[in-house]
């Protein structure tokens, strides 16, 4: 098939992003197309990791869709680039969509995206991806036929593929990457890349969806000395008093300090607060289920809890 750039869509340190449309087909959906030009390493990495990325989660449909690559000539780049083809979504980042309503999301409404994120998540930790930089502004947005909503994970240009570890050694553990914001209290400070991160920035993105405003605030120089990273990640994040009793819980279980007391995707996408019934339930009878339900999982999440004498050292600063 033959796709034409027909318009420029945003521009970055990788490259440029623009329209495409077939030539062939019209009536074909059009498709977002990220090139970077061929001489710039750094770039053509990002965009070569991205592609193996998605590639490997194809078929997640909360995933966003890889279609192709290629090598073109660029007008914008002014010279041979390389294509990543993606599918094109309209409506922009969950970012464009919270500054649109005002800064809040009914909390209804929320519920139903945390379970599009959680199961997007699902598929990533499934396959042992971290995504590293969770946000609203990685989350786009396609509207569906009956006005609502449907979510899509993107941009997994500084995700961890599994055994990078053992490929990159200390560097990997102690490379700095993500949005400070987003980051878990051991990704800030020690450089840990597990699961347990994607879970700590979903609730932050949740309490964005929320409130309009970020679960945690800055502490002077996060970056400039230790006792203003401590500061930062020893706050408490920003929970909305007004929202229900079991979300309040649900945030809870992503807001553990310890990263082994996380809940998994999997497990919060079971938690009684997105199970469409709750939201009709009265707060005395949801808190009963609540406090029922939460202890089954965490009588069998004790067993996961076996740490290394040097991270319970570290975690006591948390306490």
């Amino acid at each position: 098939m033959q796709w034409v750039k027909v318009r420029v869509l945003g521009k970055g340190s990788y490259g440029v992003v623009t329209l495409a449309v077939n030539s062939e087909d019209p009536s074909l959906p059009s498709i977002a197309v990220k090139s970077s030009r061929l001489e710039d390493s750094n770039s053509l990495e990002s965009l070569e990791k991205k592609k193996r990325i998605l590639d490997h989660l194809y078929g997640s449909p909360h995933i966003l869709a890889f279609l192709t690559d290629r090598v073109s000539f660029d007008d914008q780049l002014g010279g041979w680039a390389y294509d990543l083809c993606l599918e094109y979504v309209p409506e922009g980042s969950l970012s464009d969509l919270i500054k649109k309503r005002g800064g809040r999301l009914p909390e209804r409404e929320v519920q139903g995206y945390i379970r599009m994120i959680l199961k997007g998540l699902c598929g990533v930790h499934e396959k042992e991806y971290v995504h590293c930089d969770l946000k609203p502004d990685n989350i786009l947005v396609l509207p569906l036929q009956d006005g609502t909503n449907y979510l899509k994970i993107a941009d997994f240009g500084l995700a961890k593929e599994p055994g990078e570890e053992k490929q990159y050694g200390d560097y990997f553990r102690f490379r700095f990457r993500g949005t400070p914001l987003y980051m878990s209290p051991e990704s800030f400070l020690f450089g840990e890349t597990e699961w347990g991160w994607d879970i700590w920035s979903l609730g932050c993105v949740v309490v964005e969806m929320l409130t309009g405003k970020h679960a945690m605030r800055w502490v002077g120089d996060v970056r400039r000395n230790l006792e203003s990273e401590c500061a930062f990640v020893m706050q408490q994040p920003n929970i909305p008093e007004y929202m229900s009793d079991l979300g309040k819980d649900f945030l809870t279980r992503c807001f553990a300090i310890n990263p082994r007391e996380r809940w998994t995707a999997e497990m919060l996408l079971n938690h009684p607060y997105l199970l469409p019934e709750m939201a009709v339930m009265s707060a005395t009878n949801s808190m009963q289920v609540r406090q029922g339900w939460c202890s089954l999982f965490e009588d069998g999440h004790q067993q996961q809890k076996q740490q290394s004498l040097v991270r319970r050292l570290c975690f006591n600063i948390f306490r």
